[in-house]
């Protein structure tokens, strides 16, 4: 899986999991200037848990399935828990937090785990 790839999947499960879980609202467009909250939230987080494989490849640390399974689960959690305190037009409750977070996780996992496999398959 390439990185393009794996950063357009994460930046749609999180675009997805702000406008379907329950516990995760958008407020209206006007708190964000020109752009929406979802799609800037979608964006940051997208790239945070996209870059966790090449980011562990530079700074030369033996990747293993743990963790990429714990840095993005940092990355996940942390980004539902940040939007429940700063108010730029996505706000999250606890279950927002549990299932966005769980969902961004596991899909997260996925990808990199996927973008490991074809970077050995490559070496």
């Amino acid at each position: 899986m390439t990185y393009l790839r794996s950063f357009f999947l994460n930046f749609l499960i999180v675009f997805f999991a702000a406008r379907v879980m329950p516990g995760i609202t958008i407020e209206f467009y006007e708190k964000v200037p020109n752009i929406g909250a979802d799609i800037l939230f979608s964006i940051v987080v997208g790239f945070l848990n996209s870059i966790i494989v090449p980011a562990l490849v530079l700074l030369e640390v033996k990747i293993t399935n743990l963790k990429i399974a714990v840095v993005g689960f940092v990355i996940s959690y942390l980004s539902f828990i940040i939007i429940s305190i700063v108010d730029f037009g996505v706000r999250a409750n606890f279950l927002g937090i549990i299932l966005g977070g769980s969902l961004v996780w596991i899909f997260s996992y996925f990808t990199n785990y996927l973008e490991l496999k074809h970077l050995k398959m490559n070496k």
